[in-house]
């Protein structure tokens, strides 16, 4: 195995490695009927649109995860041949006579765009979560407002309702706060990663650049 494709397996690795630990814990859960009582319970479907953004930041997540590896391998294996990766625009500049520190910021403001999209799909999750808390609450306090007499029949219909708006608001927090964490974490591992290759590249601009 080549060195470059070794950099590139280990580049890969972490994400698919945390993506399939985050897979096997929702088998678990769907295999325990949890997932399908959420779904069920959630009559606003919220829990629904937060999963399929979760689906959407992922797939991003793995797409920057892929993008970040090769800027990486091109970086330690000093290829800058692939006009498509941004490192490659920077060093060829750099090559022009272009200012060190200007091309390091213009390095980092380009991945923060790409990163805050990830960072954006978290806080959406999240808010959407309380949405579904708000909405459950007023579903939870509509039967109470349209309780007519206090006969065992009625209670018993305002009691279900309740007990129904009172499961939306739960399982919408429940799964907006799960869908912002996993989000947050998956592209806080791709910061630290752009971090240490911005690290890296400053040191190896400060040893070889004047």
């Amino acid at each position: 195995m080549s060195t470059k494709q070794s950099f590139r397996s280990i580049g890969l690795l972490k994400s698919l490695l945390l993506l399939m630990l985050i897979i096997f814990g929702i088998w678990l859960l769907n295999d325990r009927g949890l997932i399908s009582i959420v779904m069920e319970g959630d009559k606003s479907h919220i829990s629904k649109v937060i999963g399929f953004l979760w689906i959407i930041s992922t797939s991003y997540w793995l797409f920057l995860s892929n993008e970040i590896s090769k800027e990486r391998d091109s970086f330690n294996v000093n290829s800058f041949i692939n006009s498509k990766l941004s490192i490659s625009k920077y060093f060829m500049a750099l090559e022009k006579g272009e200012e060190k520190d200007i091309l390091l910021k213009a390095f980092e403001a380009e991945y923060s765009k790409k990163l805050s999209y990830g960072w954006m799909a978290a806080d959406i999750s999240l808010k959407l979560g309380l949405l579904g808390t708000i909405i459950g609450f007023i579903l939870m306090l509509q039967p109470i407002a349209e309780l007519n007499d206090t006969s065992p029949d009625s209670l018993k219909l305002a009691l279900a309702g309740m007990s129904s708006g009172m499961a939306v608001a739960l399982y919408t927090t429940l799964t907006g706060l799960i869908g912002s964490t996993l989000t947050r974490i998956q592209f806080h591992i791709l910061s630290v990663r752009v971090s240490s290759l911005l690290n890296d590249i400053t040191f190896y601009l400060d040893k070889n650049v004047e």
